[in-house]
């Protein structure tokens, strides 16, 4: 079989993940269009992207910069890379539309609930990809990122059926060719929501003790907050008729505590750096998505809920 034709990339939101993928993409022969912001796009034009950590040592030198979606060629994008914070999804999306023709297909790359479904709003579920992406990395200067912690291969998925199914795979195996561990998963949603699990019961907590995600297990009133964040969860998935696995929440804390956070424990939240950086934050889309399901089917879910509100706390010191 001849190998696939380059593919034809936009990635809107290049921060640390969009930067991470589209430089790996970019090296392995595929034309990528960066949107992001100064002064990190200026870096890439001037030396390139440069991309350390756990992945080795890798220099782009082929991407195409941009600050606007206005600034974008008029090309037949095949694949956009959805990798904006989920409250800038729906923007976005309105954004992109001018360089959306029929043949391209849109990955939500991003934390949280809901992103998929506003996909399907603008372009419907036949173009929409959901991922469940559990590598972290920073932007250490501009120009500079760092891969720091994989918990998992990145897998992509769909939740209809599409007469794009082959592509989609084709796309997951050019993302693992080009050294992003990826594959094609048929259960992405039972994914989706174990990745949710591990946001939701460490991320608003890494932020609010601005500890790594190892410190968390110091204190058993820490390890409480998180068995009571997974129990909540697990009692909405079950009413939404979710297949979670494990298919317990105790066999989820178990693995939570023995091997997820002891993998990824020098890891600090994405939540903790927007709130160092006094940028709104995702909590809406992770435990405030789990509250708001909660409360339609009137299910209690108070521990979801204070972390909630404590983050938001926060936000309003600035914002």
């Amino acid at each position: 079989m001849p190998p696939a034709p380059p593919l034809t990339i936009l990635v809107m939101g290049a921060g640390s993940l969009g930067s991470v993928t589209g430089g790996f993409m970019a090296n392995a022969g595929h034309s990528v269009h960066l949107v992001g912001r100064n002064p990190h796009m200026d870096a890439i034009v001037e030396n390139g992207l440069a991309i350390t950590g756990i992945w080795g040592d890798h220099h782009a030198t082929s991407l195409h910069t941009h600050i606007s979606v206005s600034e974008l060629p008029p090309l037949a994008y095949d694949l956009v890379i959805l990798a904006v914070k989920s409250y800038d999804t729906d923007a976005a999306l309105t954004e992109i539309a001018p360089y959306v023709s029929e043949k391209t297909l849109i990955c939500s790359y991003q934390n949280g609930l809901g992103n998929a479904e506003l996909i399907a709003e603008h372009y419907g579920w036949d173009r929409c990809i959901e991922s469940r992406v559990i590598y972290g990395a920073r932007i250490n200067e501009p120009g500079a990122v760092e891969v720091t912690v994989m918990a998992h291969k990145t897998a992509l998925g769909v939740y209809r059926d599409t007469p794009h199914i082959d592509r989609i795979k084709a796309i997951a195996e050019a993302m693992d060719a080009s050294g992003v561990p990826t594959e094609f998963a048929d259960n992405i949603g039972t994914l989706l929501w174990y990745k949710l699990a591990y946001n939701c019961s460490l991320n608003p907590l890494s932020a609010l003790l601005d500890v790594p995600y190892a410190r968390l297990l110091d204190t058993e009133e820490s390890k409480t907050t998180m068995r009571e964040v997974i129990h909540e969860l697990y009692a909405v998935g079950r009413a939404l008729e979710i297949e979670l696995n494990p298919p317990t929440p105790e066999g989820y804390i178990e693995l939570l505590f023995g091997t997820l956070i002891p993998d990824t424990g020098e890891h600090y939240a994405s939540t903790r750096e927007d709130l160092k950086r006094k940028r709104k934050t995702e909590i809406d889309s992770l435990n405030g998505a789990i509250c708001q399901r909660a409360k339609k089917l009137g299910i209690p879910t108070p521990t979801n809920a204070r972390l909630t509100q404590e983050i938001k706390e926060r936000e309003r010191e600035y914002l």
